[in-house]
């Protein structure tokens, strides 16, 4: 069984460099555009009261709002997993990712630092585990339970360490 989740995870972290590749190729022909769609996303986040940070915010707030965002965006992964929807979300998700990052470089005039690119990386490993564990549920309908529950247990550590990697990078 646990063969199986390899099998499924592997596949979403080959589809997410797909999409990676992708969103770089997009990002290298469409710069403009790549920006615009950053800034669009800025603005459908301050609908939900997320806003970039600045100096002097609460540090509860920017606790709050980096984990209860990520609980819910982790959980629309395992969802989206459990649907059936692994490759086109690990896709997607690697094609905005790199637009993201990239497009930072642009928008603050800066390389990416290196602990972005950290904390990116441990952000989508956690959120393919859980499209692949919605996946490797769905599919085996819970025949060996100690799979799914171990790799909760490393999504929620991997996710504990990049909350807390965040904060750090915020507040260094």
């Amino acid at each position: 069984m646990i063969k199986n989740f390899f099998v499924i995870f592997t596949i979403s972290l080959l589809f997410l460099i797909l999409g990676m590749l992708l969103g770089l190729g997009f990002f290298y022909f469409f710069k403009e555009e790549s920006v615009f769609l950053i800034n669009k996303f800025k603005l459908l986040q301050s609908f939900f009261g997320i806003h970039e940070y600045k100096e002097g915010m609460s540090a509860n707030y920017i606790f709050l709002v980096i984990f209860f965002g990520n609980i819910i965006s982790t959980a629309g992964y395992f969802t989206l997993g459990y649907l059936r929807t692994l490759i086109p979300v690990s896709i997607l998700s690697g094609f905005f990712v790199a637009v993201f990052l990239l497009s930072g470089t642009i928008r603050h005039s800066m390389p990416l630092p290196a602990g972005v690119i950290i904390l990116s990386s441990m952000e989508m490993t956690y959120r393919m585990m859980a499209v692949s564990t919605g996946e490797y549920i769905q599919k085996n309908k819970f025949k060996n339970i100690v799979t799914p529950i171990v790799s909760f247990s490393i999504i929620f550590l991997i996710f504990l360490a990049a909350v807390f990697y965040e904060l750090f990078l915020i507040y260094r």
